[in-house]
């Protein structure tokens, strides 16, 4: 038996009490991704990967579906090794 405690549970203080709502904190992470991927100037492709990667990250964070993780980051990981791949050449 895996003992489980909630102390400093990083989901627990940085959704619920420091953003207030998950919906509200998916938001907020998107327009951070966004925002760091036009600063970086990153293509838009790139960029849509990202936020996609995120919601991904979020949706199977609260079903735990681990299987549309692996393939969500083989296609991202794919996605991204192509663009940097163009970019140095």
């Amino acid at each position: 038996m895996i003992n489980e405690c909630n102390f400093l549970d990083l989901q627990d203080i940085l959704i619920n009490e420091l953003i207030g709502d998950v919906t509200l904190a998916i938001i907020v992470s998107l327009i951070l991704v966004w925002f760091l991927s036009i600063k970086l100037k990153m293509p838009f492709q790139l960029s849509l990967l990202f936020g996609f990667l995120l919601l991904t990250i979020s949706f199977v964070a609260y079903t735990g579906m681990l299987m549309i993780w692996v393939f969500i980051v083989l296609i991202v990981g794919s996605m991204f090794y192509l663009v940097i791949n163009r970019i140095l050449r």
